[in-house]
């Protein structure tokens, strides 16, 4: 992603808020082991500043525990209040918090945060949800669900891992179905593929990019959604 280190926070003064504010929902979180297919679905216990200490919940899975525990290095992805964010923990261990298993690491240098206008991202509403259509080799459509949506990116479930993409390849002419709107033409490039954990315990294959070369009349289309959707979930907030 271009230009990383503008939302890259470096201090404990911001960090530290941050990850407590993660643990007060508290925010499910993938902890993936880097170039693996393992990941422990997990949450922020508690932050331990004068230990620095972050505490993650323990999984379900002993095999998976033991190796995110001998893995170098994990690194966490969460969207709090709907803002990417993401870090890593190294020397992680097994400790017991409040008479349970638990993961303790050290307080992470850095969080990457996306709280900037650009990349914020809003939710459909579940009675009007929004579509990307994808074309595929035998130039039948592939049509997944949109997660959440910005002006400049979005991301869908791929449940079915029907895409057999990876990240930064770009696919062209993909057609976003928008409720109440026009249909908007997008290229789209594959920026990060991830498992998210629901609090039903299912797991969501999410796949997440950015909008390349996005004309202004389809940007203008976008924005009106997002607007349309804000709006609606304010009216429902005051009744």
């Amino acid at each position: 992603m271009e230009g990383i280190e503008k939302y890259l926070l470096h201090t404990s003064r911001k960090i530290v808020p941050l990850l407590k504010s993660l643990a007060k929902r508290p925010d499910l979180i993938t902890a993936k082991i880097p170039d693996s297919s393992h990941s422990v679905i997990t949450a922020v216990l508690d932050i331990l500043p004068d230990r620095n200490l972050i505490i993650l919940d323990y999984g379900p899975d002993d095999s998976l525990n033991r190796k995110l525990l001998e893995a170098e290095r994990i690194i966490c992805t969460t969207y709090h209040e709907m803002v990417e964010t993401r870090f890593s923990c190294t020397d992680v261990k097994r400790v017991k918090y409040k008479g349970e298993p638990a993961f303790a690491a050290p307080i992470p240098t850095s969080v990457l945060h996306l709280q900037r206008r650009e990349y914020f991202r809003i939710k459909p509403l579940i009675s009007h949800p929004a579509f990307i259509s994808v074309m595929r080799d035998d130039e039948h459509p592939l049509k997944l669900k949109i997660i959440d949506i910005g002006a400049k990116g979005l991301s869908l479930d791929d449940k079915s891992l029907q895409l057999k993409l990876s990240e930064g390849d770009r696919i062209e002419n993909c057609k976003l179905t928008l409720p109440a709107n026009p249909s908007v033409k997008v290229n789209f490039e594959i920026r990060y593929i991830t498992d998210i954990g629901s609090k039903e315990g299912q797991t969501t294959h999410r796949v997440g990019g950015k909008f390349v070369n996005l004309n202004a009349n389809d940007e203008f289309t976008l924005q009106r959604f997002i607007n349309m959707v804000q709006m609606e979930q304010n009216a429902k907030l005051k009744g």
